[in-house]
């Protein structure tokens, strides 16, 4: 599923429009994307798939049940390295910090993360985070309700130094063809400021079902067509810049996720699926308040 921009015109929608999952007041259909995007990235084991998940759905439900507002969209590939991703959005770093200030005011919940953080370390071979900050210049948001979207992709583009005006006129290039052509083909960018080498780049495009990512109907067939060859020799020149480029498909997980009761209130069924019983074997006392 690895595509490079030079060599393929649908590469760009995989940026995507991301309302992402925010606080109450952030969660509206349709909206746009959050300024600040945290993600949590984690390399799973082989065979540790299942375990993994069911000990994260315990994990999310805790916080869930500590009410602290950290509202996230858990999810794990499908195509890619086996992962597992959490997002979360916020409007600014401030309210990022009262979030993480809410979590250390929770004796109880600080003694369950660090219990289950222990508990994972079976199932996961690595662990980063990440900090990213959106681009509404190098994006195409459209009418993208976040809650009923089931398939993700995620491309991760890693610029050479000084090379980032390549980067931008590529993304500005293409949504001028999108727009040119009609095409509905949201997308949002980010741009990672802490957790990985830069300049690096984030790119999301959610999909109702996995049929959609298909290029030879739909959306992709459109972009096929609308992206003749004298364009695409001008992304592959400007691709030139890049060091690599990484694409991820992702399902959601209901179960590690954490959304709001607003977002949970778009599409019940699918946000709230009977919780499975899991206990966390650790050493120590039970957590007290």
């Amino acid at each position: 599923m690895h595509r490079s921009i030079s060599k393929c015109s649908s590469l760009m929608p995989i940026l995507a429009s991301v309302s992402l999952v925010t606080g109450p007041s952030q969660v509206q259909a349709q909206e746009a994307p959050p300024k600040y995007l945290q993600i949590i990235r984690e390399a799973v084991k082989p065979g540790r798939d299942a375990a993994h998940a069911q000990l994260e759905a315990t994990w999310s439900q805790a916080f869930a049940k500590a009410k602290v507002p950290l509202y996230t969209l858990g999810m794990t590939t499908m195509f890619g390295p086996p992962e597992a991703w959490w997002l979360q959005g916020s409007e600014s770093i401030a309210d990022i910090e009262k979030v993480n200030q809410a979590v250390q005011a929770s004796p109880r919940l600080r003694a369950e993360i660090d219990r289950y953080a222990a508990a994972d370390a079976a199932n996961i071979s690595g662990f980063t985070s990440l900090l990213a900050r959106f681009l509404p210049d190098l994006s195409n948001p459209g009418n993208v309700d976040v809650a009923m979207m089931r398939v993700w992709e995620v491309v991760v583009f890693q610029i050479r130094p000084g090379y980032e005006d390549n980067f931008a006129e590529a993304a500005k290039f293409y949504r001028s063809t999108v727009g040119q052509a009609k095409i509905d083909a949201p997308w949002a960018t980010y741009a990672v400021m802490a957790g990985m080498p830069g300049p690096t780049y984030l790119v999301f495009i959610p999909h109702r079902t996995l049929a959609e990512i298909d290029p030879a109907t739909g959306t992709g067939a459109e972009l096929e067509k609308a992206f003749n060859e004298e364009a695409q020799k001008k992304l592959a020149t400007l691709a030139q810049g890049y060091s690599w480029t990484e694409e991820l498909i992702f399902t959601v997980s209901p179960e590690m996720s954490n959304p709001s009761p607003e977002f949970i209130a778009r599409d019940p069924k699918f946000w709230t699926p009977k919780p499975t019983a899991h206990k966390v074997k650790t050493a120590g006392a039970t957590p007290t308040q």
